[in-house]
């Protein structure tokens, strides 16, 4: 008598994800691994690895008409600097703002502050930003009306001569030269020819004296009478006006600006004029009103343009925007002469992707980052042997970002140990906390932010936009912070596509379980993804009963805040390979992943 055999009761076995990581969108979706995504968008890892949507940002001040060219914080904190249109205004934190000129070039703009001042570089007038004379507002002035006047030789006799002392600048014609008065001489000889059409003035031991004459064309200037006798120490002063054409374009064509002085910034480096791409300039001694006419230094070729600056360690490193044979990194250190002058001696530095983007610098904890053609490009290097190395930290998200049109529009900041990279209505956000397998930072991939430029202000997070709009990121406890202008933010995460530990069988999804965040209103839609396509399995409100968001069409019993499970209860029967997305597209709902739970049984192999 045959024995009757029960069928095996097959064996329920978890896949668990509960702690996430970035996006992966260079590897095939079978071969992601399991904590990071091939798809996900506008999430963002919470400090303790699990995902959250990220907040929206509202519009704070239209500029009709007026694309938004820079956003800048004002030295002393009350406010920010706008640059839209061909305007400057001043919009401090409270009350209103007001306009500081309507001459600014119509392109991006840079910045840097010095000794309390803002200075703004916008590829046509180098102006400085400051405090106004009644001490009650702002002002923005050219730094060629205000630059400092060098006093060009020292110590010469009346006939000429005497010792040079602090080269021409290159932002103002105007120059000084002392003179040891010999107590008959009226005629002294300055150090140029040619002179300007500009009233020459003299001084004769500090106390203005008269100018008789001026032979512009010699250089010869007369004062009505004779100086005293210095006895070797110069008591005379002239000063006079001498333009050399081009002088001044020099520094007002530049648009990069990058703070350097070896152990502390005590100077700036300009670069990034059209007609010298290849050549910076640097400024006086904590005085960026004094660029010395003979203080630049060229590096390669102008094949090449300086594309930015960055600090690693003591030393600034040059990047150039590469596609030449020759190199696309130069570092520069600093070293003290014999005679306590300042040296920036310069060399080649690391091989790499050249930069792409201007305004895409920034440092990233300590890691120096740019963009290039080819992604997110990391300054790797140890001060001891002087050694740097320059690789893409962006693999994960090459093959979007490197598809982004207009990369040399791009723009970046570092705010709260995470780069934000804005290019094409997109923005990319490597996360300096969360380290991937390779040890490169995770990165997240968000949607709908048309940022064109962006800033830190009052501790926030803004942008500018090409049609005028000022934005601000929300603070997750605002009012309507899950919204971008009252538009629905559709964020969402997907697993890798699962084989589920055997490439060669079908298995029966039972049930998926994921676990979120609480939140006072909150929901999530479960899709399942095969060959066939996508397959809704589950669309719920996890909404905390709470009197300020009551609702009685989702009113809910639920009130205690703490992590909330659920299960799909739809079965998917013979699948190979499985995926799950799951997310939230709902105005004003914020929306947070803890974990992920898929059950399932192993079936037959595939035929």
């Amino acid at each position: 008598m045959r024995a009757y055999r029960f069928p095996q009761t097959e064996t329920e076995r978890m896949t668990v994800i509960s702690r996430f990581g970035g996006v992966d969108f260079r590897t095939h979706p079978t071969k992601v691994l399991l904590s990071r995504s091939p798809d996900m968008q506008n999430m963002i890892c919470d400090q303790n690895d699990f995902l959250v949507k990220r907040t929206g940002w509202k519009t704070q001040q239209t500029y009709a008409n007026a694309p938004i060219y820079g956003l800048f914080p004002l030295p002393d904190g009350s406010g920010f600097a706008v640059h839209a249109g061909n305007k400057l205004y001043a919009r401090p934190t409270e009350g209103t703002q007001t306009e500081l000129c309507a001459d600014m070039n119509q392109a991006f703009s840079q910045s840097f502050i010095m000794g309390g001042v803002l200075y703004l570089l916008d590829g046509a007038a180098y102006r400085a930003v400051r405090r106004n004379a009644d001490d009650d507002g702002w002002e923005a002035v050219k730094v060629e009306d205000i630059a400092y006047v060098p006093t060009t030789t020292i110590s010469a006799a009346p006939t000429g001569g005497g010792t040079s002392y602090e080269a021409v600048n290159l932002l103002t014609p105007k120059r000084i030269n002392t003179f040891i008065g010999n107590g008959s001489a009226t005629q002294f000889q300055v150090d140029a020819k040619d002179l300007d059409s500009a009233a020459v003035t003299a001084e004769v031991d500090g106390t203005a004296v008269t100018v008789s004459s001026v032979n512009r064309t010699t250089g010869l200037v007369t004062l009505a009478s004779a100086p005293p006798n210095g006895n070797g120490l110069a008591n005379v002063s002239i000063a006079f006006s001498k333009t050399v054409e081009g002088y001044a374009d020099k520094i007002n064509q530049c648009r990069i600006a990058g703070l350097y002085g070896g152990k502390n910034d005590t100077r700036v480096f300009v670069a990034g004029n059209p007609d010298e791409p290849d050549c910076d300039w640097q400024s006086g001694l904590y005085d960026p009103t004094y660029f010395p006419d003979l203080g630049y230094t060229r590096m390669g070729t102008d094949a090449s343009a300086i594309v930015g600056y960055l600090k690693q360690y003591d030393s600034q490193l040059v990047i150039k925007s590469g596609g030449a044979q020759e190199a696309t990194s130069y570092l520069r250190s600093y070293l003290m002469a014999d005679d306590g002058s300042a040296l920036y001696p310069l060399r080649q530095g690391a091989q790499g992707e050249g930069a792409a983007a201007p305004r895409s610098f920034a440092t990233l904890n300590d890691l120096p980052l740019f963009l290039s053609a080819r992604g997110v490009q990391g300054v790797f290097g140890t001060a001891v042997a002087e050694q740097r190395t320059i690789r893409s930290v962006s693999d994960a998200i090459v093959p979007r970002l490197a598809a982004e049109a207009d990369l040399a529009d791009a723009c970046a900041i570092v705010y709260k140990s995470k780069y934000y990279l804005a290019v094409g209505g997109h923005m990319y956000v490597a996360d300096g906390a969360l380290t991937e397998e390779n040890g490169d930072p995770a990165w997240f991939y968000w949607t709908d932010v048309p940022a064109q430029c962006l800033a830190v202000l009052d501790g926030r997070l803004w942008f500018g936009t090409a049609d005028g709009r000022l934005c601000r990121f929300a603070e997750a406890a605002e009012d309507h912070a899950y919204s971008d202008d009252e538009a629905a933010i559709d964020a969402y995460w997907r697993t890798p596509t699962l084989p589920l530990a055997d490439w060669g069988r079908v298995k029966t999804v039972r049930d998926v379980v994921p676990t979120l965040m609480p939140y006072s209103r909150s929901g999530a839609t479960v899709q399942y993804e095969n060959e066939n396509g996508k397959t809704l399995a589950l669309s719920r409100n996890m909404d905390l009963f709470s009197f300020k968001t009551l609702d009685f069409s989702r009113f809910s019993f639920r009130c205690i805040p703490g992590a909330v499970s659920f299960r799909t209860r739809w079965r998917q029967h013979r699948m190979p390979l499985f995926a799950v997305r799951i997310g939230n597209d709902r105005p004003d709902e914020p929306f947070g992943l803890l974990a992920l739970t898929i059950r399932w049984t192993e079936g037959q192999p595939v035929i």
